[in-house]
């Protein structure tokens, strides 16, 4: 059963459940289809792909070109650091090399064995299931989903039903699976093209009998040097040839909610057991309350589940079926609008409006800390109409129904929201309200809680 606000409560806010005594949706919700392709999809044998790739901690975006050629079992990595650092790596086999270039040559240093593998024509496994199909944005996607150990861990790939290539990817904590996309908690796919031919034939030569890095080999060496492209002092100057579209943040304040707004989304949970849900949040900045609504299959127990944030005091609200709500004071109060401001969260890159990535605008890519080291990754058009939100995960976390990411659908600003969607059921009534913790004193920062302004 999905739970809300276990691991972020702001992010939760922004795409988890709420109440009321009628448990239907007030706006058309959106739903997963039948899987357009429901086989694994097979990438073409040599290719060449662009992704841009955000963290699992509030770190630096970072754009990789991937060069990959199954012929000869070997892939180039190079990663460029939105703000600084570049690095460069081939892997061929089991081994990987870090490339350093000189001028008209090309220098090679032995990782040895990092745990890295060239990427398969099939990102999947046995065990991946095409759980429906439903667009991201305006681009027709299969969402599938492949359970990872420990049980029941999982990651997440959507496909382009155009050309059936990775369109974006979420996991739900670090891992060697797909090399370095498996290392980022969230990759959308900036261009994907097959190709004839490669030159890695010619890299690969240049770098048998290669010396050990000096700075370590291994799996850690490998994962210290992603680490420290945040470090570096370079920076690249190929960003805009891989990815044009990517700028740098414009100077006006973050964007903020309206005081009045309605909105849909699919809410994707990590854990392999669950399904995309259908999501509705209804907000009244005036009327100081909120209220995020997940619906359940119908082959649930579960019919709805519901946070209800009334001024400085939050409730989890169940619904089963043909049953009462079952009420727990356990949430903050309602987000304030200002809430990316008054939060820790910095803008890190702006995209062009017009790219598969942007179809409602040019848009901006927000950081937010939350309890380290999480983070929470929000796509804001100009205009303030939030995209995707996503919350990263960590080692531990299997298990415990948390969301990896909200894909919004409506956004009606200035929608009407009836008084009754607030009314607090009664069982709600008696509950002690959510104690002064020191979660509830980071919470007052971007909602509203005891002892807070309003």
């Amino acid at each position: 059963m999905l739970r809300i606000f276990t691991h972020a409560l702001l992010a939760a806010l922004l795409a988890s459940p709420a109440a009321a005594q009628d448990q239907s949706s007030l706006l058309s919700l959106p739903k997963l289809e039948a899987c357009q392709f429901p086989s694994h999809p097979q990438l073409p044998e040599k290719w060449q792909a662009t992704y841009l790739m955000a963290p699992f901690t509030k770190s630096q975006l970072v754009l990789a070109e991937i060069v990959y050629d199954g012929g000869l079992s070997a892939m180039r990595v190079r990663l460029h650091g939105a703000r600084q650092g570049f690095l460069d790596l081939l892997i061929v086999g089991d081994r990987t090399y870090v490339l350093v270039s000189d001028g008209s040559t090309v220098a090679c240093e032995d990782l040895g064995d990092t745990g890295w593998r060239p990427l398969e024509r099939d990102w999947l496994t046995p065990q991946s299931q095409c759980a429906g199909s439903a667009p991201i944005g305006e681009t027709n996607v299969d969402w599938w989903k492949t359970p990872l150990a420990p049980k029941p861990a999982s990651s997440w790939i959507w496909y382009k039903a155009a050309d059936r290539t990775p369109f974006r990817l979420v996991f739900q904590s670090p891992s060697d699976r797909l090399a370095v996309l498996s290392r980022y908690a969230l990759s959308y796919q900036v261009e994907f093209k097959p190709m004839s031919q490669t030159d890695l034939g010619a890299v690969a030569n240049a770098c048998r009998g290669a010396k050990a890095a000096r700075a370590g080999t291994g799996p850690r060496a490998i994962r210290s040097l992603i680490d420290s492209l945040s470090r570096s002092r370079a920076r690249s100057d190929e960003i805009k040839r891989f990815m044009p579209a990517l700028a740098a943040c414009p100077a006006d304040s973050l964007p903020q909610w309206p005081k009045k707004v309605a909105l849909t989304g699919l809410m994707t949970p990590f854990d392999s057991n669950e399904n995309p849900y259908p999501t509705e949040v209804l907000y009244d900045w005036n009327a100081r309350g909120q209220r995020s609504r997940v619906f359940f299959p119908a082959r649930s127990g579960i019919a709805v589940q519901d946070a209800l944030l009334l001024g400085s005091r939050g409730y989890n609200v169940t619904y089963r079926h043909n049953e009462g709500p079952v009420c727990a004071a356990v949430l903050p109060g309602t987000i304030r609008p200002d809430w990316p401001s008054r939060g820790s969260c910095s803008c890190e890159a702006a995209i062009e409006g017009g790219t598969p990535l942007t179809p409602y605008g040019p848009t901006r890519i927000m950081a937010c800390s939350l309890a380290s080291p999480r983070a929470a990754w929000a796509w804001y058009t100009s205009t303030g109409r939030p995209t995707v939100f996503m919350v990263t995960s960590m080692p531990g976390d299997e298990g415990a129904a948390l969301f990896a990411v909200l894909d919004y659908w409506q956004w009606l600003p200035g929608h009407n929201v009836p008084e009754s969607v607030f009314k607090m059921p009664d069982q709600c009534q008696m509950m002690t309200p959510l104690r002064k913790s020191s979660n509830l004193r980071r919470c007052s920062t971007c909602h509203l809680g005891a002892g807070t302004r309003q």
